[in-house]
């Protein structure tokens, strides 16, 4: 039960468990083939089936898969296969085409140490290992970028949901601390495909007040179910507020538990999801990546999960996004409908200003301006601030003060640019209005009069 209840806490990915698979030997475990044998190829096929038959979620769907890999061994399916990678990827193909689940998996690995899939091995008694603890501080919380844009937006990057240890934990609140005094946040989950830890931690960032509960999970345990829910903590003043704008991005890449990340915030309505409908997993597993022997191992999942917000979740369908973008698009796209909201409340005018200005200007994609177009001097009439001008078809900052010098600008998305050699807040981004040319220049250290400036 330990063991169950640890593994649990792993919302969607999971964690794998070194637990033997059904009644393997440890000589099935360390044996590595370099090629398949029938009586290794009848041995993995059959431990897969009894794996899906008694531990898939949904009793009926793993014995209609058992019985499709037991049909397919039987019809000789499998016995031109020596390769143990194609055969997992058959073994895994197989399954699927009964059960279109896209946790569904098996693994081969030549380590016999593990290894087996993206998963990282726990030990039997449920507690993190040395090798999972040290991947957990490398994975810093999954976040991989934390910056503040212009226009005070906070962005946060997050690329797997890693374990929530003390280390995941340390990492995501100095993350959101440092974005704690920004108006807006983009929480980007494109590259996400999901992990070890659970979207309440981040709901609790993204909301206040007393604990809410986010969603439960079902867990198949033989032929009982045993419910599981999980709920928000009150962080007080370390939370980012429930009504500050919040833009998650997504992609056709976003997986499992940032699924039920973004699932969340849509659900609750705390935020609008940008770019493209997710892949569709929403059944998890409490067993994790287990081995089958000979250096397979394979992903079952055993559990569904149940929105509290809507009443049922994204398996098979994803989670479609309120603003349909590219995922290349995504970012430009909510930084723009992130600054447009805040200029609509914005009570300084040059902040108002900027705001407008960044709502206005084309964020990604390709540019609406041609160089020449954004060449020329900016500033008040008899009072030239910047110059940009083209060099061999690309723009550049003629600085004239303190020394002169010419900076490449390098695109960024859209009519937006950084300096060449410094860092990325320093930046100029171009865009038309009631006919013209106008620039908001990002140079920390030089005064203006206007945050917005306009071609001359």
């Amino acid at each position: 039960m330990k063991t169950r209840i640890m593994c649990a806490l792993l919302l969607l990915c999971g964690i794998a468990t070194s637990r033997p698979c059904l009644a393997q030997t440890q000589a099935a475990n360390d044996a590595i083939p370099t090629q398949l044998t029938a009586a290794i190829r009848a041995d993995v096929a059959e431990k897969y089936a009894q794996m899906l038959s008694e531990r898939y979620v949904y009793v009926d769907k793993g014995a209609k898969m058992a019985a499709a890999i037991r049909a397919r061994l039987q019809a000789g399916a499998y016995d031109k296969i020596i390769s143990p990678w194609e055969f997992a990827r058959a073994l895994a193909a197989d399954a699927r085409a009964v059960v279109n689940d896209g946790h569904l998996n098996v693994f081969f690995s030549a380590t016999p140490a593990g290894g087996h899939g993206p998963m990282m091995m726990m030990r039997r008694g449920g507690q993190p290992s040395a090798q999972m603890l040290a991947e957990s501080a490398r994975a810093n919380g999954g976040i991989v970028d934390v910056r503040i844009l212009d226009g005070n937006i906070g962005y946060m990057e997050v690329n797997i949901m890693a374990l929530q240890d003390e280390n995941g934990k340390a990492a995501i609140a100095a993350a959101f601390a440092f974005l704690r005094n920004t108006d807006a946040m983009i929480l980007d989950l494109r590259g996400n495909t999901g992990g070890s830890g659970y979207a309440e931690l981040f709901m609790s960032y993204f909301s206040e007040g007393a604990p809410i509960t986010g969603a439960t999970a079902y867990w198949r345990e033989g032929d009982t179910t045993r419910e599981q829910v999980f709920r928000t903590t009150d962080l007080g003043p370390l939370s980012y507020g429930a009504k500050k704008p919040l833009y998650v991005l997504t992609s056709h890449r976003t997986f499992s538990a940032a699924e039920g990340l973004a699932y969340e915030i849509q659900g609750f309505k705390r935020g609008t999801i940008v770019g493209e409908t997710t892949g569709g997993g929403a059944n998890p597993t409490n067993d994790g990546n287990t081995r089958l022997g000979y250096g397979f191992s394979a992903f079952v999942p055993t559990g569904y999960v149940v929105s509290a917000a809507t009443g049922t979740n994204w398996e098979g369908v994803g989670v479609k996004p309120d603003v349909d973008v590219p995922a290349s698009e995504a970012l430009g796209k909510a930084w723009s409908l992130a600054a447009e909201k805040l200029a609509a409340i914005a009570s300084d005018p040059a902040q108002q200003t900027l705001l407008s200005a960044l709502a206005a200007a084309r964020l990604s994609g390709e540019p609406s301006l041609t160089a020449e177009q954004a060449a020329g001097v900016y500033g008040a009439p008899g009072k030239p601030q910047f110059e940009v001008v083209v060099k061999d078809g690309r723009l550049y900052y003629r600085q004239r003060q303190p020394y002169p010098a010419d900076f490449a600008l390098t695109a960024a998305g859209g009519d937006h640019y950084r300096l060449d050699e410094f860092p990325d807040d320093f930046s100029m981004t171009f865009f038309m209005r009631d006919g013209k040319v106008q620039m908001i220049p990002m140079l920390p250290g030089i005064h203006m009069s206007t945050p917005v400036q306009e071609k001359q």
